[in-house]
């Protein structure tokens, strides 16, 4: 039987304790964002290129998964999946339907541009196979809202407060259309990174834990260090939850 989570369980962020472990020049927002590289290859329309690169990993001492990564080539949503989207998946037999109810948006009106939710791990992995793709690593995912400059946030090292869709721009425990709030924009293109929904990656937690990880904040969250680019948490791939969601990643093709 599915665990089935929505609003008021999920694992609270790292909070100030995080905030402060920061260096100054972070929590104000003075240290520079740096353009990304380019990159030359193609993508499938609706996806960004992002071209291979090495990154710090983790952004303080309480991250724990950090370091210096090299990143291939790939390709990833330039958005989350819509529910339009992921209902054409099950219209074609591809998918399986999302769960519907509270703070579920499958099936509600005027929520067709918003993020699917309320799906597992598996039916996000399923709907990207089902487009010939797959969840991004959680290394590619960070690397697509950081890039190369070790900022704090998608947009650059300013503290956030109305440039996402999160609990203090008034979204507390819901969601918006996809792109919504552009200035929630990675160096590379990719919106909503930081806030809307939190996404599903393809990679485990840890050696010895059978959790997936997932990135990014949500409305969920009114902390400035819980939608950091750098902050990971865990679910069950069994849980279906109000605030998340996934986007697709791929590799890279030939330019």
């Amino acid at each position: 039987m599915r665990t089935r989570i929505l609003v008021g369980t999920m694992v609270a962020g790292l909070g100030l304790a995080a905030w402060m472990t920061l260096p100054a020049a972070a929590q104000n927002g003075k240290a520079p964002a740096k353009p990304a590289p380019a990159a030359k290859h193609k993508c499938k329309p609706g996806m960004v290129p992002i071209p291979a690169g090495t990154f710090t990993m983790g952004d303080d001492k309480t991250t724990d998964k950090s370091g210096d990564v090299k990143v291939a080539a790939f390709c990833m949503d330039r958005t989350e999946v819509t529910v339009t989207a992921y209902a054409a998946c099950v219209k074609a037999g591809g998918c399986t339907p999302a769960n519907t109810g509270s703070f579920c948006n499958a099936g509600v009106a005027g929520r067709q541009n918003h993020p699917i939710n309320c799906v597992d791990w598996n039916q996000a992995e399923a709907y990207c196979q089902a487009q010939g793709l797959r969840l991004p690593t959680e290394e590619e995912w960070e690397y697509a809202a950081r890039g190369t400059d070790g900022r704090l946030y998608p947009w650059g090292n300013a503290a956030p407060s109305n440039q996402l869709c999160w609990n203090r721009s008034g979204h507390s425990n819901s969601t918006c259309a996809v792109g919504a709030y552009p200035k929630d924009r990675s160096p590379f293109g990719l919106v909503d990174m930081a806030g809307n929904v939190s996404e599903w990656t393809s990679s485990l937690y840890s050696d010895s834990d059978s959790n997936r990880v997932f990135r990014g904040g949500s409305g969920r969250f009114g902390h400035p260090s819980d939608v950091r680019s750098a902050a990971r948490d865990r679910f069950d791939p069994s849980v279906l939850y109000g605030l998340l969601g996934f986007r697709c990643a791929g590799s890279a093709a030939l330019p």
